[in-house]
């Protein structure tokens, strides 16, 4: 066994650990023993290369589930949480760490103490805050809570956020205290939102600025709802899915425009980072797009294996930096898993389900298809919806995506530069808009469009990805040594 393959496995058994940490509530001794077994299993074996694979493979498993478990109990390191939930207010300065996510009432302020600590405060909605604001607070702390089965408590914790404080009465003491870049970034981004909103209205704004930014406060409940419904929910988060689409399909673009595979992947890097930074570089952008980059790399190599080995690194890369991430981040799960559809996936489409298509079309369609093998058990899992027109919706709409997106970059721009230009030709954006929010539309009106679960359990969610990679081993088996090669 190549030492290339023996680490791709080493990366795989890591990840399991994790996952399996991730999901079993299991102690350190059963971590420690997996680990001292794996240990002596290489000592006691060291002749046999199976044995001792076997004994390597154990020691990256408990490695996983060590590493889960020290980033679980990180928390209890925290000082402030000493103070959640006992009614006492404190006063204490800190600095708003991210960019507000702004509510109709209210504003959501991530805020870093000089101490390394976060805490998340909801603030009233005026007057606004900003990223690099340096903020006094005076308030009490609670413990975040869990509501109608989300884990909002852990969601939380992946960020290294344990407490929170509800309404507090805060002084602001300094502007600009932040990261010069980041706030360059957010200034940027701040322009264009600036653009778009004269150049738009209701509900097209709110749903271009939710597929651009990730930012839903500006969609009307009825059409959160009808994106739910209609299983295109994904499409209004800045997910690794969506950048993982967009830069498959502008890669695909080129090629069929007669570009080289290795300039096609490199405009499409440098577009995917000018999108990211333009959008503020959110933690979640940035993962999905460290993802998307190498593998975009390993694609333009030629090689089935590489895109999988890259993917593994990747997921290694960011999960041992987080291994919170696995379980309850979305946007990485969606990123990782629709990566797996395009590796394994997307060739059994363009070869068997749409190749009589003519050659745009045929990579088109089953990049989407493809990105959604893997992705649809965890939108019913996270969403609690089964969308029986999702399939149809997507098809329609994620190829609208990237030219969205880049109609949008380009409007913008123009708007910059000149406003009433902008303006006379922004009526094709919104023309795109109200044509993708028909589409969802007129999918509700099918009966039996939709099925609502009241909860969905971890175990469907385990059966189904486990269905799914018996389907995915089926139709690559005769691919032979390059399938099995890892």
């Amino acid at each position: 066994m190549s030492k290339g393959k023996l680490f791709f496995r080493s990366c795989v058994a890591f990840i399991a650990g994790i996952s399996a940490a991730s999901f079993f509530n299991v102690s350190q001794p059963f971590w420690l023993g997996f680990l001292l077994l794996g240990s002596l299993w290489i000592f006691l074996f060291w002749l046999d290369r199976r044995f001792a694979v076997a004994g390597l493979l154990l020691i990256s498993f408990a490695f996983g589930g060590l590493r889960y478990q020290a980033a679980a109990n990180e928390m209890f390191g925290s000082k402030l949480k000493e103070f959640n939930d006992t009614g006492q207010a404190i006063v204490l300065s800190g600095l708003v760490d991210e960019e507000p996510e702004m509510r109709n009432k209210s504003q959501q302020l991530r805020i870093r103490t000089k101490e390394g600590e976060k805490i998340l405060v909801v603030a009233r909605r005026y007057p606004e805050y900003r990223y690099g604001d340096r903020l006094e607070m005076t308030g009490e702390l609670k413990a975040p809570e869990n509501s109608n089965g989300f884990d909002y408590r852990s969601y939380l914790q992946k960020e290294g956020i344990y407490s929170t404080s509800v309404f507090p009465q805060i002084k602001l003491l300094e502007r600009e205290q932040g990261n010069p870049l980041r706030q360059i970034l957010f200034g940027f981004k701040n322009q264009f939102q600036l653009v778009w909103r004269r150049l738009l209205s209701p509900p097209q704004l709110g749903i271009f600025e939710a597929l651009v930014f990730g930012a839903e406060e500006n969609i009307p409940p009825e059409w959160k709802e009808k994106l739910n419904l209609s299983g295109t929910r994904h499409l209004t988060a800045v997910s690794g899915m969506n950048i993982t689409i967009i830069s498959f399909l502008l890669t695909g673009l080129l090629l069929n425009l007669g570009f080289w595979r290795a300039p096609a992947s490199l405009v499409s890097l440098i577009f995917i980072w000018l999108f990211i930074l333009m959008i503020g570089a959110p933690a979640s952008a940035l993962r999905a797009g460290v993802m998307v980059s190498l593998f975009l790399w390993a694609q333009s190599l030629g090689r089935l294996a590489d895109g999988s080995r890259v993917l593994a690194w990747a997921a290694v890369i960011l999960l041992a930096e987080n291994p919170l991430l696995l379980r309850f981040d979305v946007g990485f799960q969606l990123s990782f898993l629709a990566l797996a559809g395009l590796i394994y996936w997307q060739a059994f489409f363009k070869g068997k389900v749409f190749k009589r298509l003519p050659e745009f079309l045929k990579s088109s369609l089953s990049t989407t298809f493809a990105a959604q093998v893997f992705t649809g058990p965890i939108l019913v899992y996270n969403f609690g919806y089964f969308s029986l027109v999702s399939p149809l919706t997507n098809l329609l709409l994620v190829p609208l995506v990237p030219y969205l997106t880049l109609a949008g970059f380009f409007f913008g721009v123009l708007g910059l530069i000149s406003l009433p230009l902008g303006q006379v030709l922004s009526w094709l954006l919104w023309l795109g808009l109200s044509g993708l929010l028909l589409i969802i539309d007129l999918s509700l009106k099918i009966p039996f469009s939709h099925v609502a679960f009241d909860q969905v359990s971890v175990l469907f969610l385990a059966s189904a990805l486990v269905f799914l990679a018996y389907l995915t081993w089926r139709i690559n088996r005769d691919r032979g040594p390059e399938f099995l090669s890892f």
